[in-house]
Formats: structure tokens, sequence, C-alpha cells
């Protein structure tokens, strides 16, 4: 028995020694790459869900997630198999963590007892384990490519739904998706691989490489030709858009739809923001629609004005007799309204056209105020054009035969002004409407309530002119009230509009300012005008809907408007200036045309506005590329690796088309139906050609045998090699027997072979 138990352990080879620690921890640190990677992903995606939870959690719960994901992607790379190594480790650095946050966020309640200090710890430490629960589930559950593909489109649709139905936009976060769950399905390929052909992996890394570098080079090319083609405008329209544009938004469409059946809800939410064609009563609330209505090519950014209001009711607003003040103009002709600049006023041409896109009819033609002249109308048949000098209005009569025209140019002209000259012009007794004759302009109703007047005159009371008068009642109602497209009109009791909008809601839109403003003023004797038409709406490659902050004049472009852009505004009259617009209501930018200073150079000038046109150019990139694509780095270094490999692979082809002497020959062997005898040929004349290359030429009169061996003196290594190569080329060549693919190995091994020998 002893001498049996001898014999085996003399039998048991050295390999089969127990492996060292070193060896053990290589081992364990290096294997599963694969589940290291799967983890990775999964880390990837969960971060990108934490991102677009960022507007709806507090901060803490923000920073304590992802912190937390942090952690359960370091213990997932270090234990990618043993749950309870990931438990080990994870567990008191979440606990850690959560404290951590605590304290900064000064939500631990230090000092107290400990019950007091877990009744501030629990409920986070509950909601990161959840999120710890849903993490380790999700990798347990998505296992296999079909998995996989059903949890990416799960998630698409998620983040599509939200990047749809709220302001977030997400197009980033689902291209990071889209990117893990790609590299997650190349690594499951890898793992089947490496378990159906255990032995490629172990002898050789010449396949696993091969894949990785395709997967690599295929990842990298979708993602730079994703970031480098030009953008295009959409061909199919999606359901939610198309219903948003021929409905629009709607709110909550279960919520309307049980309106409708139970008769409850709120009736100032059944309309939608667009041109009212009556503005009588004023105040219900509106869901935004946004319909394209217009495109608008100017020279200049600005409100597109369609018309201007006289008379308040005290609900509304209507028009006095229009047909008193009208003309019938033609196109290409000037026009010239009452009221207008005087001719010693500097002003400034504008040229705007109109590409209209709702197919909807409107009353009259927009343009900037005050228009010059109509232009270039596009319609079938050119309905009557009415010009209202009185108001300012283009008025459009169409008919079947002569529908509301595709598009039209106008010309405007706008005053260049100055506050200080404004302060000027508006100096004077208060009696402006009776001395320019607008005394229309400035009625109010009989029953007007006092408190209106009695703010509109403590507002006013330090001001000693018409501009000052208006900009402090213009500030005072942006700064003092709230824009809201669905005020709480319950709240009002008074009959007046104005003055429940002022004591009564306090909230409310852009008719609700712009009314007011008119009112007040008109209650301390300035002539104002109530107007409607558009806001400016969104240049080409902005991505805000509204066009806030500070107006550049000299910015011009494309604009497209939609109904959400329907807006009104006041116009006041300052003198020789004319009328001037104000904007009242908060979040909407006025543009306004300031002097040039005198002391600049026409040079200083031009480079000026060269300079401003670059920086604009500079920050619509910049939008562009916050909004549309994903981070710089990223695209870069897709970019350079594209290069790269297209690099690597012209010089891996010119190598390997010299290893031939830069025959063409080299073409041939793509044909997939070449016999032994022509591969054995075609290897030689390749051959023959690689020879010539290196200064071994063969002369016209020689045979290749001749010269294969005339090459070869002194060589014994490139004799052995000419040994094989001869006799197999002529007998391929110009015998009758058949080669073997065998053949054509050793032709290619002794080829080698004489290459090797120099």
């Amino acid at each position: 028995m002893k001498l049996a138990r001898r014999s085996n352990a003399a039998k048991r080879p050295l390999s089969q020694k127990p492996p060292s620690s070193t060896k053990q921890l290589q081992r364990f640190l290096f294997s599963h790459w694969n589940e290291r990677l799967i983890w990775t992903c999964l880390i990837a995606m969960s971060w990108q869900w934490i991102v677009m939870l960022e507007p709806y959690w507090f901060d803490e719960t923000i920073v304590m997630s992802k912190a937390a994901l942090i952690v359960l992607w370091g213990a997932s790379v270090i234990f990618p198999m043993h749950f309870a190594g990931r438990l080990l480790i994870g567990l008191p650095l979440i606990l850690w963590v959560v404290y951590r946050e605590l304290i900064q966020y000064d939500l631990w309640a230090s000092g107290s007892k400990l019950a007091e200090s877990f009744a501030s710890f629990h409920p986070y430490i509950w909601f990161v384990l959840g999120l710890w629960l849903v993490y380790e589930a999700i990798g347990q559950i998505v296992r296999g490519s079909g998995r996989v593909i059903i949890w990416l489109l799960v998630q698409i649709i998620v983040f599509g739904i939200l990047d749809s139905f709220t302001e977030t936009m997400l197009w980033q976060q689902v291209a990071w998706i889209v990117g893990a769950s790609l590299v997650w399905l190349i690594t499951l390929h890898f793992g089947q691989m490496k378990q159906q052909y255990p032995h490629i992996w172990r002898n050789s890394l010449r396949y696993p490489l091969q894949m990785g570098m395709s997967a690599f080079f295929i990842v990298a090319v979708i993602m730079s030709i994703g970031v480098s083609v030009p953008e295009f405008e959409p061909i199919l329209t999606d359901p939610y858009t198309a219903w948003n544009n021929r409905y629009g938004d709607g709110g909550n469409i279960v919520e309307r739809i049980m309106a409708d059946v139970t008769g409850s809800g709120d009736s100032a939410r059944t309309s939608t923001s667009g041109y009212s064609q009556q503005d009588s009563q004023l105040g219900n609330g509106f869901q935004m629609d946004y319909m394209p209505v217009m495109t608008v090519e100017s020279d200049a950014r600005g409100y597109w004005r369609g018309e201007a209001k006289e008379l308040y009711t005290g609900q509304g607003w209507r028009d006095l007799n229009r047909t008193d003040a009208q003309e019938q103009v033609r196109t290409d002709t000037r026009i010239e309204a009452e009221g207008a600049p005087s001719s010693g006023i500097p002003t400034r041409e504008i040229k705007q056209t109109f590409h209209m896109a709702s197919g909807q009819a409107y009353p009259v033609l927009f343009g900037m105020q005050a228009i010059e002249s109509i232009n270039d109308i596009k319609s079938e048949n050119i309905g009557e054009l009415w010009w209202n000098g009185r108001d300012s209005e283009i008025h459009y009569l169409g008919s079947p035969s002569s529908p509301y025209p595709d598009s039209y140019t106008v010309v405007s002209r706008v005053p260049v002004v100055s506050e200080e000259k404004l302060r000027q012009a508006s100096a004077g007794d208060g009696n402006a409407a009776e001395r320019f004759g607008f005394s229309k302009y400035v009625q109010l109703p009989e029953k007007l309530p006092p408190r209106v007047r009695d703010l509109a005159e403590q507002l006013t009371a330090n001001a000693t002119n018409d501009y000052d008068k208006a900009k402090q009642i213009e500030n005072y109602l942006r700064s003092q009230f709230k824009y809201t497209n669905t005020p709480d009109i319950s709240l009002r009791a008074s009959e007046d509009f104005v003055d429940g909008f002022l004591f009564e809601v306090k909230e409310g839109y852009c008719d609700y300012f712009s009314t007011a403003m008119a009112v007040m003023l008109r209650s301390v004797n300035v002539p104002t005008r109530w107007v409607k038409g558009y806001a400016p709406g969104v240049r080409e490659g902005m991505s805000d809907h509204m066009m806030l902050g500070q107006f550049d004049p000299d910015s011009g472009g494309t604009f497209r408007v939609t109904n959400a852009d329907a807006h009104s505004w006041v116009e006041v009259y300052m003198g020789d200036y004319g009328w001037i617009a104000f904007e009242p209501t908060p979040g909407f930018s006025m543009p306004r045309w300031e002097p040039k200073e005198e002391e600049k150079t026409e040079p200083a000038i031009e480079q000026e506005k060269t300079k401003e046109k670059e920086q604009d150019k500079e920050t619509l990139s910049k939008q562009e590329q916050t909004q549309t694509s994903l981070p710089a780095w990223v695209t870069t270094a897709a970019r350079m690796i594209v290069l790269a490999i297209l690099i690597g692979a012209l010089a891996f082809f010119l190598w390997r088309w010299r290893a031939v002497g830069f025959s063409l020959r080299w073409i041939r062997k793509w044909r997939r139906n070449l016999t032994p005898n022509e591969k054995i040929v075609l290897e030689t004349e390749m051959w023959i050609s690689y020879c010539r290359l290196k200064g071994m030429r063969k002369a016209p009169h020689e045979t290749v045998r001749e010269a294969a061996y005339r090459w070869c003196k002194g060589n014994d290594e490139r004799y052995a090699s000419v040994n094989t190569i001869v006799p197999l080329f002529e007998q391929a060549k110009y015998g009758h027997d058949v080669a073997q693919e065998a053949d054509v190995e050793r032709l290619k091994a002794a080829v080698r072979q004489f290459k090797q020998a120099g």
C-alpha cells in the first residue's frame, strides 16, 4: 500500500503544484472580464436614469444616488460573480456615503439622540438600498441578447415619451443607453464564442483582438457618421407632433375626456393659443399650440404686427368704424401712416418676407411697425389690399378665388431712438392727446374702478414726460405680476377686466399685461393703443422657444413662428417719434433701435458688426452642440479612432502590397474560382514581382528556373526555397498533373522562407 502511494506521488507532474498566491490574485483580478464589462454597462444606463430625474428629485437625493452607483460599480468590478462580496464592500460604503451627504446638506441631527439621528437617516438609506436592489435585479434578469434588446427598447420608449411630454432634452441620455447596450451585446457575443471555441482563446489572441477591433471600429464609425452628417427636416411627422400641430397641446388627454363626459373641468382651459379673431372678451386660459404659422426672413428681429384696437369696453377691445380710415392700395407703392416719425427723425429700413405655413386666412398682412410698402405677393389671385393709416394696418380682403397669400414681402421704416430723445419728445403739459388729435386713444369706460387710475397716478407721480410714465408702468407690471397661460379667474370679483387683474387675480398672460398697461396709461392721459400680432418666434438655430435677453438690432435671419407665439403689446405716442412699442409682459423682450455713438468711425462700426455676427454664430453652434449632439470629447474621440483605423488599414494594405512587389496581379486573388494550378502560377508571378522590387530582375531571355537559380547563388536558404518554388511552378504551368491545395500551401511557405533568407 505504501509502495502504491509512492508510485502515484512519483507520477504526479510538477505542473500540478498548487498555484502561488500571486497567480491566484492575478486570476481573481483578470478573470470574468466580460461580467465586469456588463456591470459597467448597467451602471452607465442607471446613471442616465438619475440624470433624467434631476429636475424632479432633491439635490441631496441625486448626489446620494450617483455616489451609490459609483460604489456599486467598484464593488461589481471587484466581485463580478459574488453578491456576498459586493454586499461586504458596498453596504458599509453606502452607509458612509449617505451619512456624509446628510451632514453636507445639514440634514443630520447631530448631538441628538440615536433615535432622532436614525429618523433623519433611514428614509435615504432605504431609498439607496432600493436602488441597489433594482440594480442587482436587472443584472440578474437581463441575461442573453434577446433580453438586452428588450430592455433597450423599453428604455428608448420611456425616454422618448419623457422627451416628448416634458421640457427635458434626453437625446444624449438615449445615445449613452444605446452605446452601453451595444457594448453589452458585444460582450455577450464574446462570452458565447469563448464557451463554444475555447481553444481559440487559449492558443491565440488573434481572433479575440480581431473581434474587439472590429466592434470598436463599427461603433466609432456609427458615432462619427451620426455626428458628421448634415441635419435635415424630418420627412415624416411622429403622431404626437402631428396631434399637437392639429389640435394643440390640450393638456392631459385622459383628464380632458373625463371632463367632457362628466361636464366638469375648467372652462378656462378649453381654448388654444393663436391669433384671435375677436378680442371683446379677454381672460380665459388656454393651452399652448405649437402648430407652425409662418416663416419670416427679416433683416432684423422684430414683432410681427397685425392689428391695433382703440376702444376698451371693460371686458376687452373693439374697433371704431374702420372703413372711415381705409383706402385701397396696390403693391410696390409707398404708404404712410398717421403718427409716423417726423422727417427729421433718423430711421432704418427693414425688409421682411413672410412664408405662410398653416393655410389659415388672416384679416391683415403682418409686418413690423411702421409698414412703408407691400411687395411680391405670391398667390394665384391677389385679393384687395386696404390700408388703414390711422392704425397702421394692411387689411386683406380675399375670397375663394383669391385666398390668403402663400408669401409676401413688406418694407418697414422704424425710428432710431434713444431714451433721452424720447423724454424730450414726450415732455409737455399732459395734453398730448388733444394736441395731436388722438383723443380716441385715451378713451376709457365710465365705470372704470377709481383704484385703477389711482394706482397709475401713484406710479407716475414723479414722471415729467410720457416716456418715463410708460417705463414706470411697464416695469411695475413686469416685476409685480406672474405670467401664466392658465390664470385662476375664480379669484376675480370685479366687473372690469383690468381691475380684476391688478387687484384680484394678479396673474395672467400677454392680454392681461398689455391691456392693463394701455388702460393705466390712458388713465393718466397718455395716448396708447393695444396691438396684437406675433412675437418674433424662434430664430433658425436657436434653441429657446421665446428669444429672451438683450436684443441685437443687427441680427436678422429666418424666424419660425407658431401659434404659441401669438402675442399682444402696446404702442405709445411719443411726439415726433410717432408710435413706440412697449413690452409689459414678463419673459418677452421688445427690440429697440438706438443710435450709434458719434465718435465711432464707419470702419469701427463694420468691425463691431462683424465681431457681433461671429459671436452669434459661436453662440448658435454651442447651443446646437449642447442640445443635439454628444459631448465634444466623445465626437472627437470617435473621429480620431476612425481616422487612426483608416490610416492603419491603408498602411497594412501598402505593406501587404509591397510584399508582392506592388503587383496588380494581387487583384486576381479576389477571384474565388481559381484552381490550385492557377493559384500557384499567380503566387509565383507575385514572387517574381517581389524579387524585381528587391533588385533581382529576370532578363527577357531567361526562364524562371534560370533567373531563380542565379538569384540564389551563395545563399543556401534561398536555394532550398527555389528548389520548391520552381518545380511547383513548372508543373502547374506546363505539366498535365492537377495540383492540390497542399501544393499551394507548400509554395507559399517556400516564398516566405525565401523572403526571410534576405
